[in-house]
């Protein structure tokens, strides 16, 4: 009876550690292979799931920023979400998608986006016998309104124009330049960051020696964005 029991125990043991070994192999987590990219203001699904499918009801999820020290962003656990220690800085803005949990889909909505949401996150997922973790990576990106030329008078022979254009990031180049699309020199580029990124401004004293036709250009990577002006009619000023 003594060596039954002692068979019957080890036969349990081993078991249990061939099923773990196993659903270690077989399932994993999987995440977006290029960043995921979001503009400040919109609200954005970091995505993470268990593959093959397989339910996370009864898993723990923590989602964290890597590049932060593991800051705390979102925490299920127990078939609900534990947020106390919760960063203060995604307070109200995350969720996981309840009704997905059971089809292995851990993804986190991130709602609001901000400048400073842009990072490296980890989606880890932790049961019983198994436990995967990923990295997903934020960019934020925002392309800026069409610049904006106003006419602010006179100044040393010429006109005084000033270029504004709002809600870029990351932060833009802006050019004054000719009819003929050469640079021409200018005042220094003036930056104010917001939550919904930078904005930028830079002035142009413009005389009619070479040209009428002024404009400005914003660019940021392949974006771009001009407006024009002539200054034929403000030269009497």
């Amino acid at each position: 009876v003594r060596s039954t029991k002692t068979f019957t125990l080890w036969c349990n043991v081993t078991f249990s550690h061939v099923t773990e070994l196993l659903t270690s192999s077989l399932f994993k987590l999987e995440g977006p292979a290029v960043p995921v990219v979001a503009a400040p203001g919109s609200d954005i699904v970091l995505p993470c799931s268990i593959k093959p499918t397989m339910s996370a009801v009864d898993m723990e999820v923590k989602w964290s920023r890597q590049d932060l020290g593991g800051i705390l962003v979102h925490h299920y656990m127990n078939k609900e979400d534990k947020n106390n220690d919760q960063d203060r800085s995604y307070r109200g803005r995350t969720a996981l998608f309840k009704e997905k949990l059971q089809y292995g889909d851990t993804s986190l909505l991130l709602n609001n986006v901000k400048v400073s949401d842009g990072g490296q996150y980890t989606c880890r997922v932790d049961s019983a016998q198994w436990n995967d973790q990923i990295s997903v990576l934020l960019k934020i990106e925002a392309v800026g309104r069409t610049p904006e030329i106003t006419v602010l008078g006179t100044a040393s022979g010429g006109v005084l124009l000033q270029c504004d254009s709002k809600g870029w990031w990351p932060v833009p180049e802006l050019q004054w330049l000719d009819s003929e699309g050469a640079e021409v020199p200018a005042g220094v580029t003036v930056f104010h960051e917001d939550d919904k990124g930078f904005n930028v401004r830079r002035s142009l004293t413009a005389n009619s020696n070479s040209t009428n036709t002024y404009i400005c250009r914003v660019k940021q990577g392949q974006h771009v964005m001009e407006e024009k002006i002539d200054i034929t009619g403000n030269l009497h000023y």
